[in-house]
């Protein structure tokens, strides 16, 4: 399976674009409208979504009309994403070889995630510059920490001895990664008393 390819960016006069660095992807990202940055977060967040695609267009009918705000891989599955309200090209040929109907998100389901997805634009910060250091160790150090309850201030207590920022990134990126999940991401703003636990996946 060819993944598409991302639109070029076409700036409109007067249009704020969001410039964020995408874990995941391992490269930046820019978004046009703020739903695409709260859908953004979303997919990042989400440990089923493996990778995706923003502003996707068919790799083989590269016209550069807009299709879809995203196309993700879930869990195996590709899914072309249309925010609600998204007007798109009908005809463009979006996932025309697997005859894929894109799947609306409305402006609705993304508000009832607006904590989670709040907690998320905080906390994905903390992973852009993960990726060029090592701390795998620690990292499984800090996963098995939580195979009780804890906070984030419990586990910088713990280990207190090494760098209490990348003791903190090392719990963030278990979060991003599924091994990791804390209820209270998704009712209330984060704090270092943010309770974690081990996520087992069946």
């Amino acid at each position: 399976m060819t993944d598409p390819m991302p639109l070029p960016m076409q700036r409109l006069p007067k249009q704020t674009l969001h410039h964020v660095w995408a874990p995941k992807l391992g490269r930046p990202v820019v978004l046009n409208s703020l739903r695409q940055l709260q859908l953004w977060a979303m997919l990042e967040a989400n440990p089923h979504v493996v990778r995706y695609v923003e502003r996707p267009a068919d790799s083989s009918d590269f016209d550069e009309t807009l299709a879809a705000d995203f196309w993700a891989l879930y869990e195996g599955r590709p899914t072309w994403l249309v925010i609600g309200g998204t007007q798109y090209n009908e005809t463009s040929g979006i996932g025309a070889a697997q005859h894929t109907t894109p799947l609306r998100i409305s402006p609705e389901e993304i508000d009832r995630h607006r904590i989670w997805i709040q907690n998320w634009l905080s906390l994905l910060p903390y992973l852009s510059c993960a990726g060029a250091l090592s701390f795998e160790g620690l990292s499984a150090q800090v996963i098995a920490f939580f195979e009780r309850d804890a906070s984030l201030a419990d586990v910088e207590r713990h280990f207190s001895s090494s760098d209490p920022v990348l003791v903190r990134t090392a719990a963030i990126a278990g979060l991003h990664r599924g091994h990791l999940f804390s209820a209270d991401l998704l009712v209330s703003p984060w704090t270092s008393s943010m309770r974690i636990r081990r996520h087992r996946r069946r």
